[in-house]
């Protein structure tokens, strides 16, 4: 039986973040992400957006190892998912990826307790 929450958390790196400030940028960031999973149980998801300039500069193998550090470090948080940007979201646009993010977790959260707290496979089935 699963006994902890899952959550999704939002980050998106501000436009003055240099590739070299990045690394401790998410340092920060998801260390105070992190500091916010009340038990052992739980599980978090971050979506990260980054600008594709900071991303192409630190190059894809870079940008790997910085975020598998990050999440070794971090027990609590599942993955880090990227997504790269050509400018800054907006508000709504944050918001919009809070609400997709939210429906992602309603899901599966739904699923797992239709299988009586065991995380059982995707059928595909709404």
């Amino acid at each position: 039986m699963i006994q902890g929450q899952f959550r999704s958390s939002i980050l998106q790196v501000p436009g003055e973040v240099t590739p070299l400030k990045l690394r401790g940028y998410l340092r920060q960031e998801i260390a105070a992400v992190q500091a916010t999973a009340q038990n052992a149980e739980d599980i978090i998801v971050v979506r990260l957006f980054v600008l594709e300039k900071v991303l192409f500069a630190l190059g894809a193998k870079k940008v790997d190892s910085i975020l598998q550090g990050l999440v070794g470090k971090c027990p609590n948080i599942q993955r880090i998912e990227l997504e790269a940007l050509s400018r800054p979201l907006t508000q709504d646009e944050m918001q919009e990826a809070a609400d997709e993010a939210q429906a992602t977790l309603q899901k599966l959260t739904d699923r797992v307790m239709a299988s009586g707290g065991k995380l059982a496979p995707d059928t595909g089935a709404p």
